[in-house]
């Protein structure tokens, strides 16, 4: 069975801060992107997944100096092993206003550090990743995908890939996301195999 990963980017990184934030860390923990994260979920999927390789995709901001860096480690790990990584540029967001309807002025910086405001809109990676389900779907370059996204906009996409003969499994956090986990085929919960991935040796 030919296995490819679909990750989307922040919804997975958002969704491991919160959950490590919620069980007492004080420290960022690293996902194992290079070998245990694709190893640990083709585990999980049979024994008999052959790796067809991880797809990631992301957004930065290319005025934010932690997105630059950010998208500096984006490019490095677009040369691990059987990685591709997709990243799409945010666009800016309308400016933000005061909501009441008696003032509705332009809040531009701060009121509290000052620092300027600056809304971004992720535009493109849901869309990416809809169409290259589809896509390697169609050509047969996987029989299951994994998907570690939460967003219920997949739902449609998924539903129509299996009804041609393509598994789709879900993997994600527990108490999250029950749209897409109905639609997919089955799940893998992070919780179950968080042990495996952050035990010591090569992440």
């Amino acid at each position: 069975m030919k296995v490819k990963i679909f990750v989307d980017f922040w919804n997975l990184q958002l969704a491991w801060n919160e959950y490590h934030r919620g069980i007492g860390a004080t420290a960022p923990v690293r996902i194992p992107w290079r070998d245990k994260l694709p190893k640990t979920l083709l585990e999980k999927v049979g024994n008999d997944s052959e790796y067809a390789g991880t797809h990631v995709y992301a957004s930065i901001n290319p005025k934010s100096e932690a997105d630059r860096k950010l998208n500096s480690f984006l490019q490095i790990m677009n040369t691990f092993e059987g990685y591709t990584v997709i990243v799409k540029k945010r666009k800016p967001a309308k400016t933000i206003k005061c909501p009441n309807d008696g003032c509705r002025r332009k809040i531009e910086t701060c009121p509290h550090c000052s620092k300027e405001l600056i809304r971004t809109v992720e535009k493109g990676v849901d869309t990416s990743i809809a169409i290259e389900l589809f896509h390697y779907a169609l050509d047969n370059v996987y029989d299951k995908a994994i998907l570690l996204s939460d967003d219920a906009d997949f739902v449609p996409a998924v539903e129509y890939i299996q009804r041609r003969g393509n598994q789709i499994i879900h993997a994600g956090f527990k108490n999250k996301a029950f749209e897409i986990k109905k639609a997919c085929w089955s799940h893998v919960d992070f919780e179950d195999i968080m042990p495996d991935l952050l035990n010591s040796g090569t992440g």
